[in-house]
C-alpha cells in the first residue's frame, strides 16, 4: 500500500498552525503521517503542533527549513513525502489528486500553485506547470519555470539519495531541489489544477530581495559549471535576476549578475527592439538593460526616494 507523510517545518508558527491543519483535516484522503519539526522557536510551536495531532520533532538552534526539511525526511517512515510550510494552505483535493498519479516511473509529482497576499487575498503569482514542458525536458523546465516545493510530492528514496535539500542556502533551495531531481533522472507527473496556496506576508525571508537574488545568482552560477548545454537558458535567468536588482536600485547586484551574463557568453539585455540592439554594442550592458527596462516602464524609476 502506497502511503504518504505530511512534513511541516516550523519556527515560532503556533498561530498558524491551526490554520494549515483546518485544510489538513479537510482532506478527502488523509495522510498517513504527520510530522513537525520545530525549528528553535522561542513560543509554544511544538505544543501547539502536538495538540493538533502531529508527531513533533524538537530542535533547539533554529537551523533554517532547508536542514528542518532534510530532518523530516530522515524521520518519515513513508514512501511519498509532501512538505508543507506552517503559514500555507492545501486545497481538500490535494492528496487525493496527487496520489492518484503514482505510478511505479513516478518520482515526482508537481500540482500547480498560487500565491497570494495574506492581508488582501489578491493572487500575487499563478505559479503554473504543465506535463509538456517536463516531459519534454525537465531539466530547463525547472530552471526557468520553479517549482516551489508545497506542490510537490516525492518519492522519498530518490529525495534522500540526492541528500534532500541543499542547507548552504536561505532561499531558492526548493527551486534548486527540483533541478537536481531532474538532473538525477526524475520523472515528472503533473496535476495541472490548483491545490496548493502560499500567502505571502511581510514575515518571511522571501521579503528580503536582496538575500534571494544573492541566493539565485550563486545557485546559477553553479548550474552553468554543472550543465553547459543549458547556459544560454541559465544567463536568461540571471538578466532576470539583474532586472529584479535594478528595479530594488541595487546596482551592485545588477553588476554582478550582467558580468556573470556576459561571463557565460550573453551580453544583455536579450530584446527585440532594433534601436536597443544597435545600442548595445556601444553602451556598458548595466546601462543597456537600464535603458530597456526605462523604455518598458518609466514610471518605476521617477521615484527618486528608493534610492
Amino acid at each position: 500500500m502506497t502511503t504518504c507523510s505530511l512534513l511541516v517545518p516550523c519556527h515560532n508558527a503556533a498561530a498558524y498552525l491551526p490554520r494549515l491543519w483546518a485544510t489538513v483535516q479537510a482532506q478527502s484522503v488523509p495522510f498517513d503521517e504527520i510530522i513537525c519539526y520545530d525549528d528553535g522557536s522561542t513560543d509554544n510551536t511544538a505544543e501547539v503542533a502536538q495538540q493538533l495531532g502531529a508527531t513533533v520533532i524538537r530542535g533547539d538552534v533554529c537551523r533554517g527549513a532547508a536542514f528542518a526539511r532534510n530532518q523530516l525526511a530522515q524521520a518519515a517512515t513513508c514512501d511519498w513525502i509532501h512538505f508543507h510550510d506552517a503559514d500555507d494552505t492545501l486545497h481538500p483535493e490535494y492528496l487525493a489528486q496527487t496520489k492518484a498519479k503514482i505510478q511505479p516511473e513516478i518520482d515526482v509529482i508537481v500540482c500547480d500553485a498560487d500565491w497570494i497576499d495574506e492581508a488582501t487575498q489578491q493572487l500575487l503569482i499563478p505559479r503554473r506547470y504543465t506535463q509538456q514542458e517536463l516531459d519534454k525536458n525537465a531539466l530547463a523546465a525547472t530552471l526557468t519555470n520553479p517549482i516551489g516545493v508545497i506542490s510537490g510530492l516525492y518519492r522519498k528514496e530518490l529525495f534522500l539519495s540526492i541528500d534532500g535539500f541543499n542547507e548552504s542556502f536561505q532561499c531558492w533551495e526548493d527551486s534548486d531541489l527540483h533541478i537536481r531531481l531532474a538532473a538525477a533522472g526524475a520523472k515528472f507527473s503533473v496535476v495541472e489544477a490548483v491545490l496548493s496556496y502560499s500567502l505571502r506576508h511581510d514575515r518571511g525571508l522571501s521579503r528580503n530581495q536582496q538575500i534571494c537574488s544573492n541566493c539565485r545568482l550563486q545557485l546559477l552560477q553553479i548550474y552553468a559549471t554543472q550543465f553547459e548545454s543549458l547556459r544560454s537558458l541559465i544567463a536568461l535567468e540571471a538578466e532576470r535576476v539583474a532586472i529584479a536588482a535594478l528595479l530594488q536600485r541595487d546596482l551592485q547586484m545588477a553588476q554582478r549578475a550582467v558580468q556573470f551574463c556576459i561571463s557565460i557568453g550573453q551580453r544583455p539585455p536579450t530584446t527585440h527592439n532594433p534601436i536597443l540592439k544597435a545600442l548595445k554594442v556601444f553602451l556598458p550592458a548595466l546601462q543597456a538593460l537600464y535603458l530597456q527596462q526605462w523604455m518598458r516602464n518609466p514610471k518605476l524609476f521617477l521615484d527618486d526616494s528608493r534610492t
